[in-house]
């Protein structure tokens, strides 16, 4: 899709949507509604902003109290949400990790309903950071409060946890009957049998930065061939390693250009193994192909409808993309989409679109609707992130001072979903 993609024009334009309900008409909704794509006219697009995730309405469709919704009466109108991090889009709903509230929520668009993970039941949540679905339903959550692995079955509900002495885990990812966490701690990957919790292996050596070494292993990524992506935010480098933990190569580096990092956090990879990595300096996310090469980035930080704001989490998806479809311009066919989350600014869930003209149209046919300008890479990184946002943020990333539940000192086993 992005092979022909020159990299001298990678960059953003704006999509505006008319929600303002109850506001009286403005000059600017008189004009009809307006899309912001990447890159920019006068190119083909092949990603669309599409829509923002707020409040309990944006899911419900109700603009009442937060006690109708599932799992119990809450106090407030808005989603608990207060520094989101890790999501996945499994099964027409959105889970959302936030180690600041203290739990998951679940966002299932399918049945308009939200739901809340980990304050209650058996063991309760402290810093939910990172969550990995896989294909059996079965749901992984890195705990960095608890320092462990926290296992919900296909009904999201409580089905055991594993952990080893001092595993401080901000990142985890599913391959087949695998389960890769990053220890941020012990500088490496530590890879896990996902249904007995015993651990098989590890990726990656401390005391370094490259080439296999890691300074600080964060967001993790295993693509269709058992590869495993590992982002090293001391040395803001992606490295690849085989499904064996052999090092293969890497890309980045420390920078402020186009597929360089900053502050790099999570990562995903798509069906077409094409990796996806969040920097909260530039605020934005780079795409590369699976040779490595930097496709795009979209993002960036401002006022401009599809912004970022201290993004951490995503992930992308091909399916229920049918639930996005009504923000997609006309001329705008969805091939996937992709999920990112902001720590700080009303937009904490921003959704995106992956796509292409349909056949029949062309770059005319989105030229009135299109927003023009150039978004995506800060101009100056220091002047786009705070030095309390910065604080926080590496604060979701310690344990707790006091673990409520003390980890297992053993892995437990984790019940099959079957």
């Amino acid at each position: 899709m992005f092979r022909n993609l020159q990299i001298a024009v990678l960059a953003f334009t704006a999509f505006i949507l008319l929600t303002l309900t109850g506001c009286a008409p403005t000059a600017a909704a008189t004009r009809g509604p307006q899309y912001m794509f990447w890159p920019p006219a006068p190119d083909a697009p092949h990603l669309q902003y599409l829509t923002t995730i707020s409040t309990a309405g944006d899911i419900t469709g109700k603009q009442g109290k937060f006690d109708e919704l599932v799992y119990g009466k809450n106090a407030g109108t808005d989603l608990p949400f207060q520094r989101p991090y890790g999501v996945r889009f499994f099964n027409g709903a959105i889970y959302v990790c936030d180690a600041t509230a203290d739990c998951v929520s679940i966002l299932d668009l399918r049945k308009k309903e939200v739901r809340i993970l980990g304050r209650t039941g058996q063991i309760t949540l402290q810093k939910p950071i990172d969550i990995a679905v896989a294909p059996d339903g079965l749901k992984y959550v890195a705990d960095t409060g608890l320092g462990a692995i926290l296992a919900y079955d296909a009904n999201d509900q409580y089905a055991g946890k594993f952990s080893l002495p001092n595993l401080r885990p901000v990142s985890v990812a599913v391959y087949q009957n695998e389960l890769y966490v990053a220890d941020i701690t012990a500088d490496k990957v530590r890879v896990f049998d996902r249904i007995t919790g015993k651990q098989l292996r590890t990726v990656g050596e401390a005391g370094g930065s490259g080439k296999g070494k890691i300074g600080g292993a964060m967001g993790i990524a295993v693509d269709s061939s058992g590869n495993l992506f590992v982002n090293d935010v001391i040395g803001c480098l992606v490295q690849k390693f085989d499904h064996d933990g052999k090092f293969i190569s890497q890309l980045g580096g420390l920078g402020t250009g186009p597929g360089l990092f900053v502050r790099p956090k999570l990562m995903t990879i798509d069906s077409e193994n094409q990796l996806y990595v969040v920097d909260n300096a530039f605020q934005n996310v780079q795409m590369f192909n699976d040779q490595g090469k930097l496709l795009t980035f979209f993002g960036g930080s401002g006022s401009h409808p599809g912004a970022m704001n201290m993004p951490a989490g995503i992930c992308v998806s091909d399916t229920d993309i049918d639930l996005f479809a009504q923000y997609a311009h006309p001329a705008f066919q969805l091939d996937r989409v992709i999920i990112v989350s902001n720590n700080f600014g009303p937009e904490k869930i921003n959704v995106y679109g992956l796509g292409h003209l349909k056949p029949g149209t062309t770059v005319a046919d989105i030229s009135a609707g299109r927003v023009q300008g150039l978004f995506g890479m800060a101009a100056n990184v220091e002047d786009s992130v705070t030095a309390d946002a910065v604080a926080k943020d590496m604060a979701d990333t310690q344990p707790a001072s006091q673990p409520a539940t003390p980890p297992a000192s053993q892995p437990a086993t984790v019940p099959s979903a079957k």
